[in-house]
């Protein structure tokens, strides 16, 4: 499941509990708003339908969260698939759509079209960019001086592979920290685990890829992960990657707002 795995009871405890903290969350959060629309006069049933079906959706994400560890303990090969990195972020936004509004966040979405589709394991990579997502929103739930705006976007690198970055306005990093970030059990907030970035590297290490971060100027930070493309001989859980073929790529960028989530002044 990760590049570093956990060995004891109690190391698999913890991994269970982070990774499934963020989908039950959702699914609460997702619960009441769809009782509150079929409570409301007159009853909004599009709202509450939405609603349950993000509670779907994130009810798979805590299943697919424990099958991971489970195959970790059973040491079972993660399954190879070919990804589209763009519709696995698509999905991801709605799932954390309610979040992302009721922090009044912004989200801006720049995915590169026709990008070579990746091989990995879906669940793995899901929870890299929802993990990421959820880091930047609580990085700018106290900020009130400026624009809260998440930004996601995609493009193939130098060497044809897939970059993804996820950009916030939040409070930043401290350059004394930047290089513990992703340390296991290493945290600066009061109610962290410290094992969120960890197990996002870990994942794309496997991938045979990497996750590094930057700050975002003048506020905020950037993660960033590149993971090989199909093209090429790379392969899962290999530590080189070879070159892959460059594509021309057309950029089609667009701005989505999530009702409610308005610019913050």
């Amino acid at each position: 499941m990760y590049g570093t795995q956990p060995t004891t009871i109690s190391e698999r405890a913890v991994c269970i509990a982070h990774e499934v903290n963020q989908p039950l969350t959702a699914i609460l959060t997702n619960a009441e708003t769809a009782l509150l629309w079929l409570t409301r006069d007159p009853m909004n049933l599009d709202e509450a339908k939405q609603a349950i079906e993000r509670i779907i959706g994130n009810t798979l994400r805590a299943a697919d969260a424990v099958r991971g560890v489970r195959n970790l303990v059973r040491k079972s090969p993660p399954p190879e698939t070919n990804l589209d990195i763009n519709d696995l972020i698509k999905d991801l936004l709605n799932l954390v759509s309610l979040d992302l509004r009721l922090h009044r966040i912004a989200v801006e979405v720049d995915l590169a079209e026709n990008l070579e589709p990746i091989r990995g394991d879906h669940g793995q990579l899901g929870r890299v960019v929802a993990n990421l997502v959820a880091n930047g929103i609580e990085a700018m739930s106290t900020v009130q001086d400026r624009q809260r705006k998440l930004r996601i976007s995609t493009r193939p690198d130098k060497n044809g592979d897939v970059l993804v970055a996820v950009e916030d306005t939040g409070m930043g990093l401290d350059p004394a920290l930047i290089d513990r970030i992703f340390d296991p059990l290493f945290t600066t907030k009061c109610e962290g685990m410290g094992l969120g970035l960890w197990i996002c590297r870990s994942i794309v290490t496997a991938h045979g890829g990497r996750l590094w971060a930057t700050p975002n100027l003048p506020h905020g930070s950037i993660f960033r992960f590149v993971v090989p493309s199909t093209v090429g001989p790379s392969k899962i859980g290999s530590k080189t990657v070879a070159s892959s073929r460059c594509r021309q790529m057309r950029t089609n960028r667009q701005v989505e707002r999530f009702v409610g989530a308005a610019a913050c002044s």
